[in-house]
Parts: structure tokens; sequence; C-alpha cells
């Protein structure tokens, strides 16, 4: 089979696609065959080591101290289910599925090897492999930090970087739950957040939301530039701030500020069946960027590294049926 491999650190141009060994599935595992990937700011930021302030040493020990310990990427993949292992009950060949093999990556590839009670899920028959593939990294961060935020009708929330992965859907899933949604975006991507259902938007390129005087039940940072710090007095008293992603300081500093929820967010099978759920039944829509052939995944992290998409950056794997 192919992969996309990554010796060394650095550019989208480290990543090479290759012939790799076939994975066998385990007793208790599927093999998936790959027909969408998605390429996010996450497999970005492995690729090129560049993470947020403070958490370099860390990352290095975890993920590869000279060079990747894991060559392929890959945080997520739609496909069939072409094989199980022995003593797999749930799932059998030819089965639409989502899955992830979390930090374990490894999904830029052709196939790929996850456990029957791991991070998978059925997808329904209404939804495409790329719609579904496309809701999953976003969505299942936007999920757990909605959740962890307790956000309820009627509340409001401002949403910083809501045209991105996790910001778009993360709109969707406010709006759902009965949330006045302000967005903030260029005003080159306002009609896409309005589209979601944002109540207000908000041009960062001009504006300064924290100068506004609105304040807020719940601020959400996807893009890691309102850290609490700039953002506590747009809070409402007694509200909530879910810091998608910050720094070692600002990380460590959460832990004295009640306001804060942060930490990384949790993948699980009961996360990508409620995301399908929600698919199904027309409650959430991806919003997808580019979709590039498996062959063009250096023009994928190119794509992700300009910092420009809206959504999501998808590969396909060329398969019919």
């Amino acid at each position: 089979m192919k992969a996309a491999v990554y010796d060394r650190y650095g550019p989208p141009e480290v990543v090479q696609i290759r012939d790799a060994p076939m994975p066998v599935p385990k007793a208790g595992e599927l093999l998936v065959e790959s027909r969408a990937a998605t390429v996010n700011s996450g497999d970005a930021r492995l690729r090129a080591l560049r993470v947020p302030r403070g958490m370099s040493v860390l990352v290095r020990l975890t993920m590869g101290v000279t060079k990747p310990r894991r060559s392929v990427l890959g945080f997520e993949v739609a496909g069939r289910v072409s094989e199980v292992g022995s003593g797999v009950t749930g799932f059998r060949p030819g089965d639409r599925v989502v899955a992830s093999r979390g930090f374990k990556l490894g999904c830029h590839a052709e196939y790929i090897t996850v456990g029957e009670h791991g991070q998978v899920a059925r997808i329904p028959d209404k939804v495409s492999d790329e719609a579904a593939v496309a809701l999953c990294f976003g969505g299942s961060t936007a999920l757990h930090f909605l959740e962890r935020g307790k956000l309820s009708k009627g509340d409001s929330i401002l949403i910083n970087g809501a045209s991105g992965a996790v910001g778009a859907i993360a709109v969707q899933l406010a709006k759902h739950r009965g949330a006045e949604v302000t967005a903030v975006c260029s005003d080159a991507n306002a009609d896409v957040a309005r589209g979601l259902g944002a109540d207000h938007v908000i041009d960062y390129t001009t504006q300064d939301f924290t100068q506004n005087g609105q304040r807020y039940d719940v601020i959400m940072d996807t893009h890691g530039n309102a850290p609490y710090a700039r953002v506590k007095n747009s809070l409402k008293p007694g509200g909530r701030f879910l810091m998608v992603v910050g720094d070692l300081f600002q990380t460590v500093a959460s832990a004295w500020q009640r306001a804060t929820i942060g930490g990384t967010s949790k993948v699980s099978g009961e996360i990508y069946r409620t995301l399908m759920s929600l698919a199904e039944q027309g409650v959430l829509k991806p919003v997808i960027d580019t979709v590039l052939p498996f062959e063009q995944i250096v023009e994928a992290h190119r794509r992700v590294d300009s910092g420009h998409k809206v959504g999501s950056i998808l590969l396909t794997f060329g398969k019919d049926g």
C-alpha cells in the first residue's frame, strides 16, 4: 500500500508518498480501506514541530526528539471495513466508517487498523465519506469544549476563529443548543459564518472585540490569539473561557483561573456517533475548503500552513463504489 511518510520535521515537502507494509488486523481490530482523510492544523504542527510556546520539549519527548517517532501523520479517516480480526462482532466487511487512531496517527495511508471499541463509528447512508471525515476533527473538539463549558439555551457565546475547522462546527453546535452566537473571523469569511447560523459577525481585521464593551457568557478561542488575559473583561460574571489552543504558560495559569476550561479534547466512538447522528439529522454540515487527491498531500499541507483555509482540507483516495 501507499502511505505519506515524513522522516524529519520541516516544511510540507518533507512529506513523501512511499510504499509501506500492509497492516494486518489483530483480534478486536478492523482493517479500514481509506476513502477520505483530513490534513488539519494538528498534522501541520507536528510535521513542522510548530507548537505553542513552551511545549516543544514535551512534544519532542512524546513524538520523537530528533525525528518523528511515528512517520505517518493523519488523525482521522473515512472508508470501508475491508477485514475484521477475530472476536469482532459490531462491524463487518463493507461497512462505511469514520475512524481515528488518536495520537497514534497513521491515517494518511491507504489502509489503517483501528480497534472495534475505539474511535470508530458507522457513517449514515445519507452522509458522504468526505462530509463525515470533515466533521470529525473540528466536531470532536468543538463538542468536547462546549459540553465542558455547559453552553445552554439562551447563553451568549463568542467564537474566535469561527471559520476554521473547529470554529465552523462550534458555530453550528452552539446554535443547535439555542445560544446567541457571535463569530470572529475576517470579512471575507463573514458570509460563511452567517450561513452557519452566527447571529453577529466581527471582522477581526477592523475591530477588536475586547474593546467593544460587549460581554458574553462563554468565549471560545480556537485560534490561540485571544488568551484569558486579553478576554477576561469581555466575560460576564460567572462566564467561561474555553481555551482550545494555549501555550504552556497559559495552560499552567489556567489552573488558578476558575473561568478557564482548557486541556486536550477527548475523541471517542461515542463522540463520533453523536456527530454522525447530527449530520444525518441535518444539524451539522461540513465546511470544506479544498479536496485534493492523496498524491497532492504536500499541497494540502501548504494550504494549512497558509493560515487562510476555511473549514477542512480533505484528501481522497480515488476508490470507486
